[in-house]
This record gives structure tokens, C-alpha cells and sequence, in this order.
């Protein structure tokens, strides 16, 4: 967004113009939106309050609120979930800081941290962001800086940072070219009192130094982040799984299963993404009662169902070697339907397979597909839920 456009938008002309329009008009097509707003209102103005409409009916789809914020197309790609956003708010109150967002964009962060009573203070390289952050922010300081060379005494606070993972082309994964450079977004937070990076929750381990903690988030079925945490608070080397909106977590501290395999039992377990990402599957095994199929797959197994809400859980019907025609042949001869097919250390993807299965009819079945001792295998089973409880999709 321009200057020029945010400026309107957070002046008082402005502002009265967006609050006297429908919220309702932002699920218009844009030539209908268009239309209607040049009726009222000049070229530009329409345009630039059709944009928030827009983006504010997003903002209601994809976060449950538009909190009343003004937004960009990118801000609102990238603003924290504000169930995520309460947690690490939460998390922050705890450690008694003043609270200052390097890289505040929207405000999505501080807003959470200011609902927690935090004294906050944010800051954004671009003007059009930062004046936007501070006209969602009231009462809240927001500044034009770089998070590089933060303008807060960040030395007695807990800094928030969350590098740009865009270029002016695409998304990048490659952590050099975040902006900050992602070794810069660490030396800044190691200079603070205590602090979190966010990051993408694929990003390499040889990229986590050993002296964070890192937490791999988890919104219902959709893991959010990788969050390092160092400073006051911070346990060096520990990771974290934490699954939301329930508030459940498991790190590496819990006790663990044995690593050693068992053979399929009546019940396997398919831990959540978060579970998988921290590396806590031996600790959710703990939890249930369970053990590895292989040393190398994430799935657990044992006797009796655990329904947990960091697994799936399946009843185990069959197990078989993998081949197609003999999966085929097998499924038509029960008169099952794999409803569900899942992989793990397995190289023909579920919509492959699928296809390569060809039409089937008949009693909707689950398909894990794995590898067991250097085994291609595919276990039959049906999903298991607690009694009174329809299986749910949790994973």
C-alpha cells in the first residue's frame, strides 16, 4: 500500500467514510464494489476504502474478526492467528517485560500482548505498515525502523520478531533471504532480555541453534509456526509441541516410550503435525500406552484405543505387504472403500494411489501406508472414536 492511500485511510475523513459503509459490501465481486462506491465517493477514495471492505471480509474468513484493523493483501497474509497470537501473549505476560514487535506489521501480536495489560511498543521498515499499525494500535507507539537496528533498549525487554518470508516474486524458504537475514533476526534477539523468532514450521534444524527453545505451533489441523524462544524463560535446547485451540503441549522433557518397534497391534496412532515436527512422538507414545511400528515412522501402536487429540487413532483390520493389485483385489473382495488413505516413509502419495486403485464401493476404510523393516506395508483399519463420538478429523 502507498503512503498517500494509508494516510486517508487513518485520517479522521477517512475513517468516517469506512465506518459509515456496510461491512456486508465487502462480499460484492470487485466490479460490483466498484460500482457501488463510485457512486458515493471519487476514484481513489473508492478504491482505497473497497480495498478494506475486501480485505476486512478476509480478514473475518480467515481469522474469525477483523478486529476493526486496517489491512494490506501481504499484512493480512502474514498476521498472527489471534488464537496464536493470545497464547504467545500469554506466554510473554509471564515473564514481566515491557513487549516490543521489531517487525509489527499489522499489529496483530501486540494487540494480543496489550490485551494481556503489557506495555508494548512496535516498530515496521515500511511507513504505510507502521501508520497503519499504529492507527490499529491506540495508545500503542509504533515507529519507522529497522528491526536490524531495533530504536528500543531492547536489553530490558522481550522482543517479538517475525522476519518477511516474501520477496517482490514469491515466497522464499531460504532463511537468507528473509528480511532481516535470519542470522541477523537471531543476533538481534539474543541482545534482548528474552524474546521469540517466528519462522516457518518447515524450516531446517541446522538453522535452530542449540541455545533456543523451539515450539512448533499447531491451529486445529494447520501447523502455524516454528517459534524460538531465547532469554529469560527460555529452556535451552528444549522443543515443544503445542496443539490450539485446546492448549495441549508435549516437549522433549516428558518421559518417553522405549524407541524399540512392535509389530502392528489392534490400535495405531498418527500423531498431529506439531507432534511429528518436535520430535515428541516417543512422549506422546508414553502418553498412550504405545510403541513405534519402525524406528523411522511416526506411527504408533498398541492394545487399546487412546483417543487423544495429538493423534488419530485407528482400529486395525488387516496388514498387508503393498502392491497394488493385491490391495485392489483384497479391498474388492472385502467390500471396502479406502476413504482415507494416509503415508508415512512411503513413496506413492494418496491421490496416487487412489487413482491407481481404481472405483471402489463398499465400507469406508482408512489405508496407512508405511514402511516396516525396510517393508513397503499397508495397514486396513477404520478410525476409532471414543463411544458416543463420531471420528473426528483431527489430524
Amino acid at each position: 500500500m502507498d503512503l498517500e492511500r494509508a494516510r486517508y485511510l487513518t485520517s479522521s475523513d477517512g475513517r468516517r467514510a469506512l465506518a459509515s459503509l456496510d461491512p456486508a459490501l465487502g462480499s460484492l465481486d470487485v466490479m460490483a464494489l466498484a460500482s457501488e462506491l463510485r457512486r458515493r465517493f471519487t476514484s481513489g477514495t473508492a478504491a482505497a476504502l473497497g480495498e478494506q471492505l475486501a480485505l476486512r471480509a478476509r480478514a473475518r474468513e480467515r481469522l474469525g474478526d477483523d478486529a476493526g484493523f486496517l489491512y494490506t493483501g501481504p499484512g493480512l497474509e502474514m498476521i498472527t492467528h489471534p488464537v496464536v497470537a493470545e497464547r504467545r501473549a500469554s506466554r510473554l505476560a509471564r515473564l514481566g517485560l515491557p513487549v516490543a514487535d521489531l517487525t509489527v506489521g499489522l499489529g496483530g501480536d501486540l494487540r494480543a500482548c496489550r490485551a494481556a495489560g503489557l506495555a508494548c511498543a512496535g516498530a515496521d521498515t515500511d511507513a504505510a505498515t507502521a501508520l497503519l499499525a499504529s492507527a490499529n494500535l491506540p495508545g500503542v507507539p509504533v515507529v519507522r525502523a529497522d528491526a536490524a537496528h531495533p530504536p528500543f533498549r531492547i536489553g530490558e525487554m522481550a522482543v517479538i520478531l517475525d522476519p518477511s518470508r516474501r520477496t517482490d516474486r514469491a515466497r522464499t524458504f531460504d532463511p537468507d533471504a528473509f528480511s532481516p537475514p535470519w542470522e541477523v533476526a537471531l543476533a538481534v534477539l539474543q541482545q534482548a532480555r528474552a524474546g521469540v523468532l517466528k519462522t516457518a514450521p518447515g524450516i531446517s534444524d541446522v538453522h535452530l541453534p542449540p541455545e533456543a527453545e523451539v515450539e512448533f505451533v499447531q491451529l486445529g489441523r494447520t501447523l502455524r509456526e516454528a517459534a524460538l524462544w531465547m532469554g529469560a524463560g527460555a529452556v535451552p535446547g528444549l522443543r515443544r509441541a503445542v496443539l490450539l485451540p485446546q492448549g495441549l503441549e508435549l516437549d522433549s522433557t516428558a518421559p518417553a516410550a522405549s524407541p524399540a518397534p512392535e509389530a502392528p497391534g489392534a490400535f495405531v496412532f498418527d500423531p498431529v503435525p506439531c507432534v511429528t515436527r518436535a520430535t515428541a512422538v516417543l512422549q506422546l507414545g508414553h502418553l498412550l500406552g504405545a510403541s513405534l511400528l519402525d524406528r523411522h515412522v511416526a506411527y504408533l501402536t498398541g492394545p487399546e484405543p487412546a483417543h487423544h487429540p495429538m493423534c488419530a487413532t485407528f482400529e486395525v483390520l488387516d496388514v498387508l505387504p503393498f502392491s497394488v493389485g493385491r490391495l485392489r483385489t483384497y479391498l474388492r473382495g472385502r467390500g471396502f472403500a479406502a476413504q482415507e488413505i494416509r503415508r508415512r516413509a512411503f513413496p506413492v502419495e494418496p491421490d496416487e494411489l487412489r487413482k491407481l486403485l481404481g472405483r471402489q464401493e463398499g465400507t469406508p476404510v482408512a489405508l496407512l501406508c508405511t514402511t516396516i523393516s525396510g517393508k513397503r506395508t499397508v495397514i486396513v483399519a477404520r478410525r476409532s472414536a471414543p463411544p458416543g463420538n463420531e471420528p473426528a478429523e483431527i489430524a
